[in-house]
């Protein structure tokens, strides 16, 4: 009885539930936000996007910080600029401000309301190639008080159906953007004078101007009233100017520029001209016989005991009156010669960029004294084809250049790899080396002194280097060791750059797969173009993408053995893909579609011309890929 009595009493306490473990956390979260600040600043743009998507408080450091968000560009391509319609019927619901925008080909439907609530925040404002009628750009412009930078490009219909009244003439007087100082209306035909004057008008303080690849299509008398207008302008402007830019503007002769030499006041930092006119023989002999003799509008010289005055060159006399000169672009000038060169390097000190592509009468006389350029840090010699190492070795490689950065040595057929390894000797700093299509200066031997000694570079392009192979990327199986000294031999993988980003090797028909495997473990590189490497197989691409996943573009373009289960790989193991080209590759079938459906979330451009095995691409990736922009099947 009793015993029934305790048994029915008796009730026994539950067991107390362990308490679940709480998930382990990093505590980056919790970090202080001046500390998360100095992280995003040491990483790219990009990457500080990726990052904030972590947290809130890292979205917040990433974006909403004045100076990263300042660098950030929206880029609006291919789509109706309406209200009612995506993306800016979504981007006008956001909460966050638009620094820098650009549109590209982009149709105007009437007044957006985007202007009015995000145009106080606008710094930079770009269109390209736009169908924009001139009260919708009036109507954008005027909603952007503080714009720094406008560049109205290709915009030909915009000028053809721009028509002036009194109306339009009242909306001109309603606005002026007093912090414009960069303006730019390049690639424009069809721009006449109340054009170019309406735009300087709401610019009154503007400081660099733009007006290359301008006048092409229309008759020359058109074209020499637009030059001389715009000389008119400068004259006027001419205390506050410090770019000019007339690269490829037909017109600009020696007469307009006797002109602006001739202005007091004038003093630039910038300068990008096309000059074609011939310098008279008198001249060059004049300068090559009295290479100090001083510049002015008439020299004067002797000729026995007679003595002689000739007229200088407006070419001449514009450069010699411009010593502050930082920045000079004379590409494709054909009027450019040696002694013109020695002038430039006696007369312009200061110069800290020199761009001289296609210029092509210059030899290795006129290189011989930009080694006095002491602080240069940009130059470009590229289809020079007259240069040779001569010039190399005694006019740009020594020691007197500290800070060069940039260098462009593009189609030099004559420029031996002997160069290159001086260049890599004398310059350790340089960021971006442009080699393409110089096949006797980019060897292996050259490659293995680029992987030891620039390891600041950012960008190599080796488009059509037929003579790198897979030795000078891995540094494996070397004919011989560039880099042996008495008893020690090593060599070195292209992977030793640690800080590439772009890597060009188009052309480069000799890689194989044991590049991809030996030599390339990057954690920064962004882009690589291996389109033409036709020995390439499922391999190497295989290792390609599982040691290098920070990849976002991708060009594997005619590439045979580029099949299905290659796009598998890429798109499985590349997460950040965001431009994926493969160009005629015949083996791709329509299971590289579902690939590329499946497992791309954030691609926005793919180009598959050419691989006539493929049926309804777009209709199979657009529906499948929200941020597909571009597809290019044709």
């Amino acid at each position: 009885m009793m015993d029934f009595f305790i048994a029915n009493n008796h009730v026994e306490k539950p067991k107390e539930e362990e308490p679940e473990p709480e998930p382990e956390t990093t505590g980056f979260h919790d970090l202080p936000m001046e500390l998360l600040l100095k992280i995003m600043k040491m990483v790219s743009l990009d990457d500080r996007v990726a990052a904030g998507q972590t947290c809130r408080r890292w979205l917040e450091a990433s974006h909403y910080y004045t100076p990263f968000n300042e660098k950030l560009v929206f880029r609006f391509s291919n789509i109706n600029f309406c209200d009612n319609e995506p993306p800016i019927k979504n981007f006008i619901q956001a909460f966050r401000i638009f620094p820098r925008i650009e549109l590209s080909s982009v149709t105007f439907y009437g007044n957006s309301d985007f202007w009015p609530d995000f145009g106080e925040f606008v710094l930079e404002l770009s269109f390209r190639n736009c169908l924009i009628r001139d009260t919708e750009l009036a109507w954008a412009l005027q909603h952007v008080p503080n714009l720094r930078k406008l560049r109205i490009e290709s915009c030909d219909e915009l000028f053809r159906m721009w028509q002036f009244d009194k109306q339009f003439h009242c909306c001109q007087s309603h606005f002026v953007l007093e912090k414009l100082l960069d303006v730019s209306v390049a690639n424009n035909d069809f721009m006449d004078e109340k054009h170019f004057n309406w735009i300087m008008t709401i610019a009154p303080n503007m400081a660099h101007l733009d007006i290359s690849n301008c006048f092409k299509m229309v008759t020359a008398v058109r074209r020499v009233a637009m030059v001389e207008h715009i000389m008119r302008f400068i004259n006027n402007r001419r205390f506050q100017l410090e770019t000019l830019k007339f690269s490829g503007t037909l017109s600009i002769d020696d007469i307009c520029l006797s002109t602006l030499a001739m202005l007091d006041g004038l003093c630039l930092e910038s300068l990008s001209l096309t000059f074609c006119d011939k310098i008279p023989p008198a001249i060059i002999d004049l300068l090559r016989r009295q290479p100090e003799l001083k510049i002015t509008p008439a020299l004067q010289f002797k000729v026995g005991k007679v003595k002689k005055t000739i007229q200088t060159p407006g070419f001449i006399s514009f450069l010699t009156s411009q010593p502050n000169l930082v920045h000079l672009d004379l590409s494709s000038s054909l009027g450019v010669t040696d002694e013109v060169m020695e002038l430039i390097t006696t007369t312009l000190t200061k110069l800290k960029t020199l761009k001289l592509r296609r210029c092509i009468l210059i030899t290795d006389e006129g290189i011989m004294e930009i080694v006095k350029l002491e602080r240069l840090e940009v130059l470009d010699l590229s289809n020079c084809e007259r240069i040779s190492d001569r010039a190399m070795f005694n006019g740009v490689i020594g020691r007197r250049m500290k800070n060069l950065q940039e260098l462009y040595l593009c189609e030099l057929p004559s420029l031996s790899d002997y160069s290159l390894i001086q260049v890599t000797l004398n310059f350790d700093k340089i960021q971006i080396l442009d080699l393409s299509s110089s096949p006797n200066a980019a060897t292996d031997a050259t490659l293995q002194y680029i992987n030891f000694y620039l390891l600041h570079l950012r960008k190599l392009i080796l488009y059509c280097c037929t003579k790198v192979t897979d030795a000078g990327l891995t540094g494996i199986d070397l004919p011989y060791n560039p880099l042996e000294i008495w008893d020690i031999s090593e060599s070195f993988a292209i992977d030793r750059i640690f800080k590439l980003r772009t890597l060009v090797l188009t052309g480069c028909y000799k890689i194989t797969d044991l590049a991809l495997q030996k030599g390339f473990s990057f954690g920064e590189l962004k882009e690589l173009h291996l389109a033409r490497c036709s020995m390439l197989t499922e391999a190497g691409i295989e290792a390609l993408v599982t040691n290098n996943k920070s990849i976002e573009y991708l060009d594997l373009s005619e590439c045979p053995n580029v099949n299905d289960h290659c796009i598998d790989l890429i798109t499985a193991n590349l997460k950040r893909l965001k431009t994926l080209k493969v160009n005629k590759c015949p083996m791709l079938t329509d299971d590289s579609l579902y690939f590329v459906s499946v497992n791309c979330h954030y691609l926005k451009h793919i180009s598959l011309a050419g691989c006539f095995k493929l049926n309804r691409v777009e209709e199979r990736l657009q529906a499948a890929i929200p941020t597909l922009k571009t597809i290019n099947n044709k």
